[in-house]
């Protein structure tokens, strides 16, 4: 019990962080960064740019170096991304290697993955596996066969930490509450967020503002009705606007090169134009930090509690 207590009491104050920090120094430091540590990856998805890039990604040194400086920035949570992150190595050295120098500086390290690769013996707090949606419609943007595929690997690693992502776009907005429905009993949650397209300009994936409503509508009711929706309401309520407050200087991001950058998502990465943004997590944190305690329930579960 105490040892519970303990670490809830460390949670608590790695999400409270930035509010105190704001408070006595007036400024945000980031509590959360994503570290993209290679571009490659063994899938060709529709929506996605990032494998389209090429470039060099750190060796172990120069990668523990990174982290440790986003450290020393004040990040408490640490993504890693790609690409596909279970692509990294250094020679001998594995991902499990990177992943076991993380948990020595962050309070919660995490990761996203296309789920082709095993994952379920890494020492991770938590795991977003990428769904589009039900067989179908996944194989269709991430490629054919991939929805078996992270379908077993779900049922083999467990469901403790494993955490679904869905990009929602026009090629899958249909079948996103289907796909929910799937997941019941299987993961630990799922969390959407809405297709950017990082040219800057609408596109044929892009869905409105006006157009996310319904489907918002759609997953808050079955949310209520007890499906494994992490997003709170709040947010997702938040996302029919066009425009939302967005406090980005809560995250960080760090590049393959170790070039890191602090504030929105997009910095070096793509042309921002906010009327466009469904980066959910942006707008959870940004509801956190202005202390709507349905957002902060929401990011502790999401990133610290236990299964």
């Amino acid at each position: 019990m105490a040892v519970k207590f303990a670490s809830t009491v460390r949670d608590v104050m790695s999400f409270a962080r930035p509010f105190i920090s704001y408070q006595l120094r007036g400024r945000i430091t980031p509590v959360l960064a994503g570290f993209k540590i290679t571009n490659r990856c063994n899938l060709r998805c529709t929506h996605c740019p990032y494998w389209k890039r090429v470039g060099p990604e750190p060796d172990f040194v120069s990668a523990v170096q990174t982290m440790k400086r986003l450290r020393a920035m004040g990040v408490r949570i640490l993504i890693l991304e790609g690409g596909e992150p279970l692509l990294w190595s250094d020679g001998m050295i594995t991902i499990r290697d990177l992943i076991h120098q993380a948990g020595r500086l962050f309070e919660s390290v995490c990761m996203t993955t296309n789920g082709i690769l095993p994952w379920g013996d890494l020492p991770l707090d938590r795991v977003w596996v990428s769904l589009e949606g039900p067989q179908p419609v996944n194989d269709k943007i991430r490629g054919t066969g991939t929805f078996e595929r992270v379908w077993e690997n779900l049922s083999v690693e467990g469901k403790g930490r494993a955490f679904i992502s869905t990009t929602i776009s026009k090629e899958n907005a249909e079948s996103v509450p289907e796909l929910i429905r799937m997941l019941k009993g299987r993961v630990a949650g799922m969390t959407v967020q809405f297709y950017y397209p990082y040219g800057g300009l609408p596109d044929s994936r892009f869905i409105s503002v006006e157009e996310r409503a319904p489907i918002l509508d759609e997953i808050m009711r079955l949310k209520s009705a007890g499906f494994p929706v992490a997003n709170s309401f709040l947010s997702l309520e938040d996302m029919k606007k066009s425009r939302w407050t967005c406090e980005d200087r809560l995250l960080a991001n760090a590049e393959p090169d170790g070039t890191i950058l602090h504030g929105c998502y997009l910095k070096n990465r793509g042309k921002s134009d906010c009327s466009l943004c469904g980066f959910t997590a942006h707008n959870e944190m940004s509801l956190a930090f202005a202390g709507r305690a349905e957002s902060i329930l929401a990011g502790m579960r999401i990133f610290f509690s236990s299964p």
